[in-house]
């Protein structure tokens, strides 16, 4: 299926008063910050088009500079040129998601339907991921496919090997996903390159650490799984993250990669206005076939998960939101914004590759090494 695109000509956003938005691109990203890719990270080639020119940070409007997005011809992966250098990077994130607390929420309340509730998520995960959770009465006929692609993220789309099981999150932020993960009965760990987000971490009793790369931190087979949910992008040399994980998993190892998707509806519709795109944060963005392949080429046996991953509405809504800042007016209602989403997640159900977030697993089958 193809959504109606808004026609656009070196769409870059226009800052100023009018627009509501204030300006991070009045400024210039260091000069001595920046490093040329010639090369797709991806792929190698060289070959590629520039699908958008002069993009700014609309997300968290805190980067400086304007950037080039290219495309390669070979892979379809996107990626920035020039790019912000590892050392430089920080920049682009003074302001992010995973620099406040975690939120532990109000209590629920202890009544017969929240019972009922959580010991249909337990007999869900016991029944798909190998728990054994108490309460577990199995009330799947009476669960939604909503719920269950729900309960499939919260525990990562990750089999639960047995007591004793460790996963290593790359990229963990504030550490939430490993406090879920953690009372599900892994021993979890985790990396990431944002000093403010590991603190949070810390603070909440994690084994977390400020890493950027996971190798040589520990040995090699160590760890049942290892995440990497909307980490990849952020990656200057994804493919040597790929390796890393592959030795650091044991024979039969999994790893879950979560990563947006350039080929989505949403960003054939919105264009430089994708939610996606979140420049300069995201170095690099797949396709699934160009990082199944990547995954592949790294030793991984690769498969998708079983419920397609349908949550365009999410991200037609923040697309939408970012396109109405930048042109200070909302040129499509929100219910047509359901619609458009509602007719994504059915392009994604005839074609997993069209979801607008890319999900994909990894199995090791070799001895680490």
């Amino acid at each position: 299926m193809q959504l109606t695109p808004v026609e656009e000509k070196n769409d870059a956003p226009v800052m100023g008063k009018e627009t509501g938005v204030s300006g991070p691109d009045k400024k210039q990203w260091p000069a001595d910050g920046l490093e040329n890719v010639l090369n797709c990270p991806v792929c190698g080639s060289r070959q590629r088009q520039l699908p958008y020119t002069a993009l700014t940070d609309q997300v968290f409007n805190c980067a400086p500079g304007q950037w080039d997005l290219y495309r390669c011809e070979n892979c379809a992966s996107a990626y920035l040129d020039p790019r912000p250098t590892p050392a430089s990077i920080g920049l682009a994130y003074t302001e992010y998601y995973t620099h406040t607390p975690i939120s532990g929420g109000k209590p629920e309340a202890d009544s017969w339907w929240r019972r009922w509730r959580v010991s249909q998520r337990n007999a869900f995960l016991n029944k798909h991921y190998g728990y054994h959770l108490k309460p577990a009465l199995d009330f799947s006929l009476f669960m939604s496919q909503r719920r269950q692609r729900r309960f499939d993220r919260y525990t990562g789309y990750l089999r639960f090997p047995g007591p004793g099981a460790r996963l290593l999150d790359v990229g963990c932020g504030n550490g939430s996903f490993l406090l879920q993960m953690q009372s599900l009965g892994w021993e979890v760990c985790g990396i990431d390159a944002d000093l403010r987000a590991v603190e949070q971490a810390q603070k909440a009793g994690l084994n977390v650490r400020v890493e950027l790369s996971p190798q040589g931190l520990w040995p090699q087979g160590h760890f049942d799984a290892i995440c990497m949910s909307h980490v990849i992008e952020h990656l200057h040399n994804p493919l040597q993250t790929l390796a890393d994980c592959k030795n650091l998993l044991k024979p039969g190892g999994q790893l879950m990669i979560a990563t947006p998707n350039f080929d989505a509806c949403g960003r054939e519709y919105f264009g430089s206005d994708w939610r996606g795109l979140e420049i300069p944060r995201h170095l690099v963005l797949f396709t699934e076939k160009s990082l199944w392949r990547a995954m592949e080429q790294s030793g991984f046996v690769v498969a998708r998960p079983d419920r397609p991953n349908l949550n365009a509405k999410a991200m037609f809504k923040m697309s939408g939101e970012l396109r109405r800042k930048r042109r200070g007016r909302s040129d499509v209602s929100k219910w047509r914004l359901r619609w458009l989403a509602f007719k994504a997640d059915l392009a994604t159900k005839r074609d997993p590759g069209r979801t607008e977030e890319l999900i994909l697993l990894g199995t090791t089958v070799n001895a680490p090494g």
